[in-house]
């Protein structure tokens, strides 16, 4: 259970409470499911994972696997696994790189095959020379080991993520059916619309319901925030100096450590190439916008019973402990896209200076000022006129004057005057 400050923002509720769900009703099996979509797959609970891995193992896995304290989880959305190739800097910022490979650049989720904690097995893990090991998951957090030293949960907009996940079961679709081993139902072509009314009306998803997923990140980061950090993808995109940075303090990376600069200096150079889809005819942080506005437009086309389902999926947003999921939520309930302004890159990364004036509401800047606004710095205290200051001085003298007065000698009257 969270308590909430006074200064989160208004949502009408002081509590949120949410928990993993029961253990009894999770039994592991290994049946294949057809649906959604017409891809063969597996359930955990709501949990929907590729079919080629053992439920089983899958389900115990936070008991089976031995990770230590200086072990790194990188905890991502499926939606961003088709293009993840940012992970590269990533890994060598939390001190296990990658080995040099001959070619062009790093492209798509398999070339980190190996570093994906559900498709490893014990012997795989206990070879690796690495002392400090960099894993990365799409699992909620009740499925992964609560053993890690760090977990790093890379989040952004929930109406991006979730349209994003299209390209992923499009990949399964192509690759079963590549190989034969498609169930043989679902369309040939996955509509968008489709898609979501499919992601809407089912009560599980692929690596769980993101909306419910990520605020058990949220959760999780307000229970041990020593421990789990959110970072957002769009501050990568748009100031990834700062949100580098943000995530080296968080891993106990030096400020000036050279695996710190070579990070930024290569999320620089893929920046142009888009550091989580590639994009030609627009601006990556544009993309989120674009599909996050697709995802709006098509919500609104629904029936009115899907439309309430998603309402009811959001409304856990704005009572979350992290001030900016709060905010995102809020634009959510709205059904607006919500650009956070260019301090909270720097608020999230644990790098930001307050803004003196946005606490009093006297900042004329607003979301263009350099200094931060987030709710959760308070006002400083205010510095007293000069006339106050003054009279507080004579009154400290006059106090310092008085120690000891009965000891306190007068100046002698002139001559011819009575004293």
């Amino acid at each position: 259970m969270v308590h909430f400050e006074e200064e989160r923002p208004e949502c009408g509720c002081g509590e949120l409470k949410l928990e993993k769900p029961p253990v009894l009703d999770l039994a592991p099996n290994d049946r294949v499911y057809c649906t959604p979509l017409g891809v063969p797959h597996k359930r955990v609970g709501d949990v929907i994972v590729p079919a080629f891995l053992k439920t089983d193992q899958l389900f115990d896995l936070s008991e089976r696997w031995q990770v230590g304290e200086k072990d790194v989880l990188l905890a991502l959305s499926p939606g961003l696994c088709p293009n993840i190739q940012v992970l590269e800097p990533i890994f060598a910022l939390a001190g296990d790189p990658l080995q040099a490979k001959q070619g062009g650049p790093v492209d798509g989720a398999c070339e980190f095959r190996h570093r994906m904690l559900e498709l490893l097995n014990e012997e795989e893990i206990q070879v690796r020379p690495s002392a400090n090991r960099c894993l990365f998951s799409l699992l909620p957090p009740w499925l992964v080991p609560q053993s890690f030293g760090k977990v790093a949960v890379f989040l952004a907009d929930p109406r991006y993520l979730i349209m994003r996940q299209l390209r992923v079961w499009e990949i399964f679709k192509k690759c079963n059916a590549d190989k034969g081993k498609g169930c043989g139902c679902g369309s040939q072509s996955l509509d968008e619309s489709d898609f979501l009314r499919a992601y809407l009306e089912e009560d599980f998803s692929l690596s769980g319901e993101e909306m419910q997923r990520l605020a058990r990140w949220a959760l999780e980061e307000h229970r041990q925030p020593d421990k789990v950090k959110i970072f957002f993808v769009e501050d990568f995109v748009a100031e990834p100096d700062m949100a580098l940075r943000g995530l080296a303090r968080f891993l106990g990376v030096p400020d000036d450590a050279e695996v710190l600069q070579q990070a930024i200096a290569k999320v620089e150079a893929m920046k142009p190439h888009g550091l989580f889809f590639p994009r030609e005819d627009m601006l990556e942080l544009q993309h989120f916008l674009t599909v996050a506005m697709d995802f709006e437009l098509r919500l609104a086309e629904l029936p009115d019973q899907l439309q309430m389902v998603w309402e009811e999926k959001v409304s856990l947003w704005p009572r979350l402990p992290n001030l900016r999921l709060a905010m995102l939520g809020q634009s959510l309930q709205n059904y607006r896209a919500w650009v956070a302004p260019q301090w909270w890159a720097a608020h999230s990364a644990g790098l930001c200076k307050p803004c003196s004036f946005a606490p009093r509401g006297i900042c004329r800047s607003g979301d263009d000022c350099d200094f931060c606004h987030a709710p959760s710095h308070r006002a400083p205290l205010r510095r007293p006129s000069k006339k106050e200051r003054m009279r507080r001085l004579r009154k400290a003298l006059r106090d310092k004057e008085g120690d000891g007065s009965s000891a306190r000698t007068r100046t002698p009257s002139p001559d011819g005057l009575s004293s």
